[in-house]
């Protein structure tokens, strides 16, 4: 039993923990972006992306899962599939449709040496290419919205990526 437990330490050290480490490292989540985007922080926050793994709790949105065909009281926060469209980079760590969500996980163009207001404002053009080039993904496209909004989707209606898109597009400044 002990050679058992120590073969299992070693193979999460080896294999399980850096896998988990660099996954949940790829992605920095909405209070980061925060930090500078408060405006669009703050509009993201009252939407139902914001929200989205909240549905999955026992007792939210009972009408909606009666509709599926899904328990009202049933904790789904911990269903595989359900998480990997309520979170962002499939992780609970980051709740919700969050920024990285459509924009790409930010761990290269969130770093300082490209988001630096200062630099930014000085050179937009050339800081907005580094941080295409490291990762970001200005406007996501109608595949990144539909990994998540098609028929496998328990709670499924048509979906109109036009229409969609205008109800959650950033206004210009």
């Amino acid at each position: 039993m002990k050679k058992f437990l120590l073969y299992f330490i070693i193979g999460l050290a080896l294999f399980g923990l850096p896998f988990i480490a660099y996954t949940s490292e790829e992605y920095r989540g909405a209070k980061k972006c925060k930090v500078c985007h408060i405006k669009i922080y703050k509009t993201w926050k009252e939407t139902p992306h914001a929200t989205a793994f909240d549905a999955l709790n026992p007792g939210v949105k009972p009408e909606a899962k009666k509709k599926a065909g899904l328990d009202p009281q049933k904790d789904y926060t911990t269903d595989a599939q359900c998480v990997r469209c309520h979170t962002t980079g499939d992780s609970t760590l980051f709740p919700g449709i969050q920024c990285e969500a459509c924009h790409g996980p930010g761990k290269q163009y969130s770093s300082a040496k490209i988001m630096n207001k200062k630099k930014w404002k000085s050179d937009p053009e050339a800081y907005r290419k580094m941080a295409i080039e490291a990762g970001l993904v200005l406007a996501p496209d109608e595949k990144n919205c539909t990994s998540c909004h098609n028929e496998k989707s328990p709670t499924y209606k048509p979906f109109d990526f036009k229409a969609r898109y205008e109800e959650i597009k950033h206004k210009k400044k």
